[in-house]
């Protein structure tokens, strides 16, 4: 069998609309057409059973009165005439399809049928199908076959992530807009609904080993593809991406919503997380712990990496807050995500008191945490960070960078950057994602210095930067780390 070539699906020169209303304005059809016209870059045609025009675009009567081939056809029609145009895809040479519609095999009886004729069609004359039942791609600046209004959705930013989502719901809702407000950014965002044809192990081979413009590959998943899980895997281990996958349904109530949302079933967690482990993806116990992944993962892809060749190989931290308490909080969790807080030796501790001002200086505590006080001023931020930058076993600092005490200026992003630029220590931040410190938060980002809404994702992303250099050792073949998983 030739191999379908997703390339089309996710990049294609031109594509085609069917199921275009003329009266309702806000069909899924009609959408996706205008979308694409007028904000994508694709070249898009539609179909009208009668012709004439939208909004200035004309539409064809049928896929055969078109003036080229389409790469790409968006079905936006009921289930049975859906496997018309999947037909005609055979037919005429289109290459690959998003199905939106639903009514196959998450409905059960006729509807499983319907997609057993679908699968056949599609393998048999080599149509790379998204869904059915999906809203299918968005991989700007190209093609977008979501089939919401723009105004209704947000879109994240371009940057190295291809976002894999066995619902669509959850794709635009929980990450569109979570991945905006922490600017990460994906390369291709995918919906794959129902999976009959292109599934998520089709997927990560694509991404792994075709896209150039992906480096992080992140999946949502409610179980593998009957049959395709040990193919997933062995995928996952040879790619030299990273590889990050959050599963719902893995409780009894959460399995039971599987099977009726998208007619998948979950496995065994507990083994299942045994086995993603020993194949070197990593794991995202909640959405929040994904997001704060994929955040330091697709900040330190880009080609500028402020931290150099620095890895953060044993979780060895230090702690830097401007309040106790956040300090304090910060240090409870390092136990729990594998990270271990330094112990600042005497003499350490007497050079950090000296570069204080005098008016914090009495006041502070130089242990790790390090309080500086509600009296810290942007140079003892900067001299303690460039002193602590100088500690060979500190390979991070965890910045809990709290914008309230009056004599820290807005400058202090920029003057936290310019260390990080030099001394290239691995520094995480914490400024709360409050539009008044937009500024602050800017200049860290602009230099690509990971910086997170909370303590606990700040926490988190430290610890992927752990887990990812574990798991790139392992691929290499680092004995030490094969015996020493922790």
């Amino acid at each position: 069998m030739v191999k379908m070539d997703l390339e089309k699906l996710f990049k294609p020169k031109s594509m085609a609309v069917v199921g275009i209303s003329k009266r309702n304005p806000l069909s899924p059809g009609r959408i996706v057409l205008l979308k694409n016209e007028f904000e994508m870059n694709v070249e898009v045609f539609g179909i009208y059973p009668t012709g004439g025009d939208i909004e200035g675009i004309q539409l064809y009567e049928r896929l055969d009165k078109l003036p080229e081939i389409p790469d790409l056809l968006v079905i936006a029609v009921g289930p049975d005439d859906t496997l018309g145009y999947i037909q005609d895809c055979a037919d005429l040479g289109i290459p690959s399809s998003v199905i939106i519609s639903g009514g196959f095999a998450e409905v059960g009886g006729k509807g499983k049928k319907r997609q057993q004729m679908l699968e056949k069609i599609a393998f048999d004359n080599n149509i790379a199908v998204l869904g059915p039942n999906c809203i299918g791609v968005y991989a700007p600046p190209l093609v977008d076959t979501i089939f919401l209004p723009t105004e209704r959705i947000t879109r994240p930013p371009k940057g190295s992530v291809a976002l894999i989502s066995q619902s669509g719901g959850v794709l635009v809702d929980q990450f569109f807009n979570k991945f905006k407000e922490r600017n990460i950014g994906v390369s291709t965002a995918v919906s794959i609904g129902n999976r009959a044809v292109v599934d998520e192990t089709m997927l990560l081979e694509y991404f792994s080993k075709v896209d150039k413009e992906t480096t992080n590959i992140a999946f949502y998943l409610e179980g593998f593809k009957e049959g395709r899980a040990r193919r997933f895997l062995q995928l996952a281990k040879e790619s030299e991406d990273t590889v990050v996958t959050f599963f719902g349904g893995k409780t009894r109530e959460g399995k039971v919503a599987t099977q009726s949302h998208t007619a998948s079933l979950a496995g065994n967690y507990k083994i299942l997380s045994a086995t993603l482990r020993q194949y070197q993806i990593i794991q995202a116990n909640s959405e929040r712990e994904l997001l704060s992944s994929l955040k330091v993962y697709d900040v330190l892809s880009h080609r500028k990496n402020p931290f150099g060749k620095n890895v953060i190989t044993y979780g060895d931290v230090v702690i830097v807050s401007v309040s106790g308490g956040h300090g304090v909080i910060a240090s409870d969790m390092l136990k729990n995500y594998g990270l271990n807080a330094v112990r600042l030796e005497r003499q350490e501790k007497k050079d950090l008191k000296e570069l204080m001002n005098p008016a914090a200086r009495e006041i502070a505590s130089f242990n790790n945490p390090i309080d500086l006080t509600g009296s810290v001023i942007d140079t003892d931020i900067e001299d303690i960070v460039r002193y602590l930058s100088d500690v060979e076993r500190i390979e991070c600092i965890i910045l809990l960078l709290l914008p309230y005490p009056p004599n820290i200026s807005f400058q202090i992003g920029r003057r936290i950057a310019n260390i990080v630029s030099t001394k290239n220590k691995p520094v995480v931040c914490f400024i709360p994602y409050v539009p008044k410190y937009a500024l602050m938060i800017e200049s860290l980002e602009l230099a690509y210095i990971p910086t997170f809404h909370s303590i606990k994702e700040t926490v988190q992303a430290v610890s992927a930067l752990k887990h990812r250099t574990r798991i790139d050792n392992v691929k290499k073949g680092n004995l030490f780390w094969d015996q020493n998983p922790k």
